[in-house]
């Protein structure tokens, strides 16, 4: 399990790597909570090395979704498998956060108008 970073000031890039649980959503949590308060106004969540998010990881994210919305923030979801999808989809998470095929096609989308980030609940 790993977490990598990247912040270019504005967007907050989050490369999630193996099973996103508890041990790693909460370190998420944590990086992402501390970072959005600090100037970063996007955030995107890529779950392309992530291999499964347990109802744990879903909790976790749905705790960094609220935490975004308090701040006004934006946000996006990128590279995510069939099954981790399928899951998304089931929770209400796509509801409120748009999902893109590639990093690239999301940071087009956090970069441009921002009515979009995340969905009103």
């Amino acid at each position: 399990m790993k977490v990598d970073l990247r912040d270019d000031g504005r967007t907050l890039v989050v490369h999630i790597g193996g099973y996103l649980n508890s041990s790693l959503g909460e370190e998420v949590e944590k990086l992402v909570g501390s970072r959005m308060g600090c100037g970063a106004r996007c955030l995107l969540l890529n779950f392309g090395q992530t291999r499964m998010v347990n109802s744990i990881g879903i909790s976790f994210i749905i705790g960094v979704v609220e935490k975004v919305m308090e701040e006004q923030g934006r946000m996006a979801f990128c590279e995510v498998n069939r099954l981790n999808r399928d899951l998304f989809q089931v929770t209400g998470l796509t509801k409120y956060v748009r999902s893109f095929e590639t990093e690239r096609e999301a940071l087009e989308f956090l970069s441009r108008s921002p009515e979009e980030g995340i969905r009103e609940m």
